[in-house]
């Protein structure tokens, strides 16, 4: 079972928030962070002078001009009494008797004090009627005409939320809001837990009304957060073929491609950048697309020449930087990150990988002076443990288990980690077995944690318990039925043990779907093939394995495979050209020296 290892792109999907976080649109799918629903805004107001003093002060920002209505001394007093359950944390009713208050005098102030104090009271019912008296009385106001739109979409009205969301879209151009900002506000609906096929039917409505680029994006966004990934993807190309070269869209297609990850949209992403090569935001993204798709090589062009024509853009640096240590190339990578580690932003991260390169140029003491200087952000617990790795290569086991010891962690986040670390340094103490306590204390704690289950499962399995691996997996696949490592991780178990193969394509196959392209599932269903007695296809899936990524397991397999098809020849060719890089690898060197292979 291929080792699922921390991969190249999480970290550029790291990057990609680094270097565009001031600019929500640009993020595509990141800019629904942005708030729909204004907060509750204040009412300059004038309390009737009879009222007393104290209550008079607490209450001068809160009530509405009552000098627009004539009220009877009763309805003043319910006034009164509203404000007074207000402040004692009865917002419901108080919102109540202002609606009742504004239907009755069709006042825009005391309605508009009607909708602010729903909104606060959090009662779906109340807002609804206060949102719609709102937009009667206060047409003007934006935030009323919202509420409209995601009651109706609550409600699964498409047309009446169209209505809505039309009257929205006016005002907000009358009162000077840029058409982008009126559809970023409108995207923020996925917050909302609106029913997904409902938004793409109320999107579907709203470009056919009102067609443009930014009503297209808001479409594809829509269907792609459905899954419907292929579906997203016609409707944007059709889209582009319309509004040719708008940015938006290509940041939107970068951004889906990476999601499919399997090469659709490429070719006219590097189409477009080639027309625009000011358009650094589908630049980098293209970078960062060739990641996913395992060409490090035109990745690395491509952050080349973005950094040769902007050589200020250190997230570039960053990125370049990252593929030339993951190429091997540790020297160049320094170089790159040198300059990066006086930027305050990127401070901690060109740290950490700065030591990464000292130390595969075996600068140990650089690399840990690197490393001692993450203590904050999210690369202090990563440093720590590659200080930790160090010090268990070089045996000084005590010393590695008090600087584990010694870190607080601060939040449950870094305490999984923190765990995890723990557990490696035991198994690399080969002390698997008491890794096993550990893990139940911290499961025990976070039941939910689906990566305290794979853990545990991987030390059963390194253990040889099979059914102590397959309970626990099967527990992390309860929790996680969409994750693509658990699911290969049971596959490849199931194909390995030559039962329930059925069940075992079923799981690496679905694996697939959700992540194309990975050299360790790619494996597994080689195996798998093998193991039905589909050499061709065996051999076929793991060379493209083996393409992606040379392991050592893979290459075990590849050597099974050939002589099972009796290509002896072949398999010591094989074994020649490519063993001498995994010498270290004793299950593999235990395999050649059985099957006569060594070379």
């Amino acid at each position: 079972m291929s080792e699922n290892k921390v991969g190249f792109a999480r970290i550029m999907r790291k990057m990609s928030l680094i270097a565009f976080r001031a600019d929500a649109w640009r993020l595509g799918l990141a800019w629904l962070s942005v708030t729909m629903l204004s907060a509750c805004s204040a009412i300059e107001t004038q309390a009737p002078q009879q009222q007393d003093a104290s209550l008079s002060e607490s209450m001068a920002t809160g009530l509405p001009k009552l000098a627009t209505v004539k009220l009877t001394a009763d309805q003043v007093y319910r006034v009164l009494a509203a404000e007074s359950l207000y402040l004692r944390g009865e917002t419901a009713s108080a919102a109540q008797v202002y609606i009742d208050l504004a239907q009755r005098y069709g006042d825009a102030s005391l309605a508009q004090r009607a909708y602010d104090l729903s909104a606060s009271s959090g009662n779906g019912q109340l807002l609804g009627q206060a949102s719609q008296l709102n937009t009667e009385l206060n047409p003007n106001r934006i935030e009323s005409w919202q509420v409209q739109v995601v009651l109706a979409l609550r409600a699964n009205d498409v047309e009446k939320a169209w209505q809505a969301w039309r009257s929205f879209y006016q005002q907000g151009l009358a009162k000077g809001s840029s058409e982008k900002s009126l559809y970023m506000a409108t995207a923020t609906l996925m917050q909302d837990d609106l029913a997904i096929d409902t938004l793409i039917a109320f999107s579907a409505r709203i470009a056919q009304e009102q067609p443009s680029a930014y009503a297209e994006f808001l479409q594809v966004m829509f269907l792609a957060s459905a899954s419907r990934l292929s579906e997203a993807y016609e409707r944007l190309m059709q889209a582009l073929q319309r509004y040719n070269d708008q940015p938006e869209l290509a940041q939107m297609l970068a951004s889906l491609s990476t999601r499919l990850a399997d090469g659709r949209g490429v070719d006219w992403l590097v189409g477009y950048v080639q027309r625009h090569p000011e358009d650094v935001v589908v630049g980098e993204q293209l970078g960062r697309l060739y990641v996913t798709l395992q060409q490090l090589p035109l990745a690395k062009a491509q952050f080349a020449r973005l950094l040769e024509q902007n050589p200020r853009l250190t997230s570039v640096s960053m990125s370049l930087a990252l593929i030339e240590l993951e190429l091997g190339n540790a020297e160049v990578a320094e170089a790159l990150l040198l300059p990066l580690v006086d930027d305050r932003r990127l401070s901690d991260m060109a740290r950490y990988y700065l030591g990464q390169a000292y130390y595969f140029q075996q600068q140990n003491d650089a690399a840990v002076a690197q490393w001692k200087q993450v203590v904050q952000g999210n690369y202090r617990l990563d440093a720590l443990v590659w200080r930790v790795q160090l010090l268990s290569k070089q045996k000084r086991f005590a010393e590695a288990e008090a600087l584990l010891n010694a870190f607080e962690s601060a939040n449950d986040e870094e305490y999984v980690r923190w765990v995890q670390a723990q557990v490696k340094l035991l198994v690399m103490q080969k002390k698997a077995k008491t890794a096993l306590p550990v893990l139940d204390k911290a499961i025990f704690s976070y039941p939910q944690v689906v990566a305290l289950w794979q853990e545990r499962a991987n030390i059963h399995y390194d253990l040889g318990n099979g059914a102590g691996f397959e309970r626990d997996i099967r527990e992390a696949m309860a929790l996680a039925p969409d994750n693509a490592d658990v699911l290969n991780a049971l596959g490849f178990y199931l194909a390995d043990q030559g039962r329930s193969l059925v069940e075992a394509r079923q799981l690496l196959e679905k694996a697939d779907r959700l992540s194309p392209n990975k050299h360790y599932i790619l494996d597994s269903l080689g195996w798998l093939a093998y193991q039905e007695g589909q050499f061709e296809q065996a051999l076929a899936l793991l060379d493209k394995a083996y393409a992606i990524k040379a392991d050592a397991e893979i290459l075990r397999h590849r050597l099974a495979v050939l002589l099972a098809m009796k290509q002896e020849a072949k398999a010591k060719a094989l074994a020649k050209q490519e063993a001498k890089q995994f010498s270290d690898d004793a299950v593999l060197m235990k395999f050649l020296k059985q099957m006569s292979l060594m070379p």
